[in-house]
């Protein structure tokens, strides 16, 4: 079919694309989770009251238009924590708890640091029980050492 031959409005539908993509995409600034599930963007408002949209990873800040049509999937968009909700939580935690912010701050680090020591654990476990030759480990092994059976995926 030669372009002639079209009756086609593109233009209608791409802005009907970009309408809906922008349709679902935040209004409230915050760091947000995409609709493909895997990237991030931190949506705030510039000084001079104009958008920005950054994508982690990326220099340059993006439009909604730009950010909603490009990185889409079927997720829902999903506002993540920021720090400040993160303080605001803590203090919340420790208001109703009784207990000053520094001993709850010092209880959470405590429990950061055993699971990240039981995570360093596993990891050096795996490197010694690594055959020392380079031989390849079978991935039935390897997904066993893991608690994984590949038979119930």
């Amino acid at each position: 079919m030669s372009h002639g031959d079209s009756n086609v409005d593109w233009e209608r539908i791409i802005r009907d694309m970009i309408a809906r993509s922008t349709e679902s995409a935040p209004t409230e600034p915050g760091v947000y989770r995409m609709p493909c599930g895997n990237c991030y963007v931190d949506f705030f408002l510039a000084s001079d009251g104009t958008e920005r949209w950054l994508v982690p990873g990326e220099e340059r800040s993006y439009t909604r238009d730009t950010v909603a049509i490009a990185r889409h999937g079927d997720h829902p968009w999903e506002r993540m924590y920021t720090l400040a909700h993160a303080a605001a939580e803590i203090r919340r935690r420790a208001a109703a708890e009784g207990t000053p912010v520094e001993v709850l701050l010092e209880e959470l680090t405590a429990i950061a640091d055993a699971e990240d020591a039981a995570e360093e654990e596993d990891i050096a476990r795996i490197v010694r029980e690594r055959p020392a030759d380079g031989e390849e480990v079978p991935l039935a092994d390897l997904a066993r050492r893991f608690g994984i059976d590949l038979d119930e995926l």
